[in-house]
């Protein structure tokens, strides 16, 4: 049997919270085809997700990031601009070729065939280096729709074998930039439908929302910030509770400490609206997937271009019509008119209608709810992305 090759994985988060990027290495990593791929996961923190990767038969390390270097320069006003100069080239050495020569021993240490990097080109770059030194062919994610990438970053792309983009929207960003499109491989996220679990009943999850069984419900599903648009569906409550008085809007999501001056003014915009009993904060939530359940609708309001959307996938897999902003990836995914409805960022009417629409013709609505199932199936499922990714992985391995 052939040797199989060692894939490295680092996760670049360091500050250990779990979000989208390590879900997404996570059902990559335990797809993988483990009789030809040993994979090795680098975290910089510990983190809760480490049992399921070990779980699934993946190795994995808790390696620390550069720490930044900080010089006191207030205490010598006359020299804090100089200071504030070596401090930056300080950590540009240390990050970069420090770090990078410690990463590049781990490498050799692990006999690594080829590096993964997970979120983006403006992200692990001592890895890079790290990789050129010790001769390892490596690859990033872009997982960002990204508004400026620093010159370095540019600079060190050029050193990777591939950019694995999760949508096409996210492809026109890099190509934009000047990121060379011929490195550049679009391969969307995926899910199995099997890991969307259901841990509650929608009855009992109704019951503890003490939501009343012949209420209209509908949801917008992330952490609550201004980019994620739920101003706009709370806006659209008032037309829909106008014509559908029992109607719920549920925001499902926490709120950090930075966001609480937009929860504050949701809530004010709730009360003038007269809408106290129709949206419910739920803050958060353990296992999002109860919470999916129980709405007839999930609306996707993000104002700012998404970059892919996994929350939409996983109201496909439970066949959930979707209604959903017009912009970056999420086209890609929500088929207007077919696998759910699209509208136009930021238009509270047009997102009112929509959703009066749906709940006027629910033939409709589960009809765009099973096609969005089957489009998932076709196109978004993890077998498809994992089949994508291993590849890739052959076609640059074959190289060496």
């Amino acid at each position: 049997m052939q040797n199989k090759k060692t894939i490295m994985f680092c996760e670049g988060n360091i500050d250990g919270t779990i979000g989208g990027s390590y879900y997404s290495l996570l059902y990559l990593t335990r797809g993988l085809d483990k009789t030809k791929y040993a994979p090795v996961v680098v975290f910089h923190r510990d983190n809760a997700l480490i049992p399921e990767y070990n779980k699934a038969g993946v190795r994995t390390l808790v390696v620390p990031s550069f720490d930044p270097i900080l010089f006191q320069s207030n205490k010598i006003p006359l020299l804090s601009p100089i200071i504030k100069i070596v401090q930056k080239l300080a950590n540009l050495f240390g990050y970069l070729f420090v770090y990078g020569n410690k990463y590049k021993k781990l490498l050799q240490q692990n006999s690594v065939d080829l590096l993964h990097l997970n979120n983006s080109i403006i992200r692990n770059n001592n890895w890079i280096v790290a990789a050129s030194m010790a001769r390892v062919p490596c690859i990033t994610h872009e997982r960002g729709i990204n508004d400026h990438y620093p010159a370095i970053s540019k600079f060190l792309a050029k050193r990777l074998k591939s950019i694995i983009s999760i949508s096409n929207s996210v492809t026109e960003r890099l190509t934009e930039h000047g990121i060379d499109s011929e490195k550049i491989v679009t391969i969307h996220n995926g899910i199995d439908p099997d890991d969307v679990r259901l841990k509650v009943s929608d009855q009992d999850m109704l019951q503890q929302l003490k939501i009343g069984k012949d209420f209209n419900v509908i949801g917008v599903i992330g952490n609550i910030k201004e980019w994620k648009g739920q101003e706009v569906a709370v806006r659209a409550m008032r037309k829909v509770v106008d014509a559908f008085p029992k109607t719920v809007c549920l925001l499902i999501g926490d709120t950090s400490k930075e966001d609480i001056y937009y929860q504050e003014r949701l809530k004010s915009l709730i009360t003038e609206l007269g809408l106290e009993s129709n949206i419910i904060f739920t803050g958060h939530v353990k296992n999002v997937p109860d919470y999916l359940n129980v709405l007839d609708i999930m609306l996707h309001t993000s104002i700012d271009p998404e970059p892919f959307g996994r929350v939409l996938i996983e109201a496909m897999s439970l066949s959930k019509p979707l209604i959903a902003s017009n912009d970056g990836a999420i086209p890609e995914i929500v088929e207007h008119g077919k696998t759910g409805l699209t509208f136009t960022p930021g238009d509270h009417d047009h997102l009112a209608d929509s959703v009066i629409s749906l709940l006027q013709d629910r033939d409709y609505a589960e009809q765009i709810g099973k096609a969005g199932f089957d489009r998932l199936m076709d196109h978004f499922h993890i077998n498809v992305n994992v089949q994508k990714t291993e590849s890739l992985y052959d076609e640059i391995l074959t190289e060496r």
